[in-house]
């Protein structure tokens, strides 16, 4: 099984486990959902920073707990998420139990390559954010930070899990990057925002353009949630495609790790790419392997 399958599996396997539940409608509670399998979670004191959570496979039963150095409800819901994803996803206790009953979860953006964690990221997006319930609420035709917002209110996570959920599911052209000072740390495309069929896309590590993010990243100290600004940008900006096709630029800090969203929009809806060239945007799409933000 691929890796990119096994992502795709994974988030699968939490909107299966939340229509199992009969989670139908927004919000989905992960603290309720682990209440139905005698698992027990605990907040942890705020002592160890940079630890967001765990869990452990004892013989008296299952335990999880998660931290509160962040005070952020969306961060505690996809950090239990995560850990849910530990225990309902094939082979993750096994593997965990390989080197000890307890294992420990790290704050800030999941960038490495620990193929559990990354699946237990994709497991708690699909749980917390199922497609369906991600597609009705942004039915309205909001798009950008308005829909985003809406997606946050609604579903209680967090703004970076909301906004990667959006832009998945939008059929409207949308990227969500995630900076931290002046560089890229990930990012990701919604299926109309491929349809511009972008010549580039900004990697792990690159400089971040002239833009407002970067004008925004330069100037920011302990930014927080409420901080954010506007502008007009373009396709060529972000992503050396010729024309200037142009887009909206909305920027918000992410708080106490110093990270900043991206969203990149339009409100138009694009016309069906060429099917000579369906094969060409598949290639550019795969080359770049996002990863999800862990409890952002």
């Amino acid at each position: 099984m691929s890796a990119k399958f096994r992502l795709e599996w994974a988030r699968k396997h939490g909107e299966r486990k939340a229509k199992e539940l009969e989670f139908n409608s927004f919000p989905i509670c992960p603290f309720e959902i682990a209440e139905k399998e005698d698992i027990i979670v605990e907040p942890k004191p705020a002592d160890s920073e940079g630890v967001s959570g765990g869990i452990i496979f004892a013989d008296s039963g299952v335990g999880i707990f998660y931290s509160t150095n962040i005070v952020n409800e969306g961060f505690h819901r996809f950090t239990v998420g995560h850990e849910l994803g530990h225990y309902f996803l094939e082979g993750h206790p096994d593997e965990i139990l390989k080197t000890a009953p307890l294992h420990v979860s790290r704050a800030g953006f999941t960038q490495g390559n620990s193929s559990i964690e990354l699946e237990a990221d994709h497991f708690a997006s699909g749980l917390l954010l199922p497609s369906k319930l991600v597609r009705e609420t942004l039915s309205d035709n909001m798009i950008g930070l308005e829909g985003i917002e809406a997606l946050k209110e609604a579903s209680l996570c967090s703004f970076t899990a909301s906004a990667i959920r959006a832009a998945e599911c939008s059929p409207y052209p949308m990227a969500v990057i995630v900076s931290r000072e002046d560089r890229i740390c990930y990012g990701f495309l919604s299926e109309g925002f491929r349809s511009l069929r972008p010549a580039t896309f900004p990697r792990k590590g690159d400089l971040l353009p002239d833009s407002a993010t970067r004008a925004f990243n330069a100037e920011r100290t302990n930014v927080e949630y409420a901080r954010r600004t506007s502008e007009e940008t373009s396709l060529a900006d972000w992503f050396d495609r010729p024309g200037g096709v142009p887009l909206d630029e909305e920027v918000v800090g992410l708080g106490a790790y110093g990270y900043t969203l991206t969203v990149l929009s339009s409100e138009e809806l694009p016309d069906d790419p060429d099917e000579d060239e369906e094969d060409e945007e598949a290639s550019l799409i795969e080359s770049y392997t996002p990863r999800f933000a862990k409890g952002r």
